[in-house]
């Protein structure tokens, strides 16, 4: 990569991050409007943060935390998805800090993952479009030290869910 690709690679991460924080605060704004509004007080901490990452696909940002927009008390946790095309599977990571493993649930489609963890004042969900097709029936999950790994077979695009029809 050249110093020029670096340095583009670099200035649309920034504008991206610009963007980003411009939406974080009118949604903060929008969401204390809201509250107030209803009548509601502000109380206890707000969490949140950013990772920045830039992948084959170019520069990213995710957010994590609370959600300023939702009352329904579920902070989002820092999630990471690697597909493995040789080895045909997508891992995914989920950072769930404070949670026993008996309070994580996930559920799974071909295209998306859910996972929710509660436990007393610590509550996950996060709701992930996959990175790549995969065989839901083959996810399997392991938590250790606040970090729960799902791993996924993808699917096989072959056949691409095309029956055979006989002929009689």
């Amino acid at each position: 990569m050249s110093e020029e690709d670096r340095r583009r690679n670099l200035r649309d991460m920034l504008d991206e991050l610009d963007r980003y924080f411009e939406e974080m605060e009118k949604d903060f704004q929008n969401s204390v409007r809201r509250v107030l509004g209803e009548g509601r007080q502000l109380s206890g901490p707000f969490v949140g943060g950013f990772a920045m990452q830039v992948g084959p696909e170019g520069p990213s940002i995710q957010f994590f935390g609370d959600n300023p927009l939702h009352s329904d008390g579920f902070r989002s946790p820092l999630t990471e998805q690697v597909v493995d095309e040789k080895g045909g599977a997508l891992r995914v990571v989920v950072d769930l800090p404070g949670v026993d493993k008996e309070n994580i649930v996930i559920s799974a489609t071909e295209r998306s993952a859910t996972v929710k963890a509660e436990q007393g004042t610590r509550r996950y969900k996060s709701e992930m479009e996959l990175k790549a097709e995969v065989d839901p029936d083959s996810g399997r999950a392991e938590y250790k030290n606040g970090v729960l790994e799902i791993l996924f077979s993808l699917r096989d695009k072959s056949n691409k869910g095309a029956r055979r029809v006989r002929v009689v």
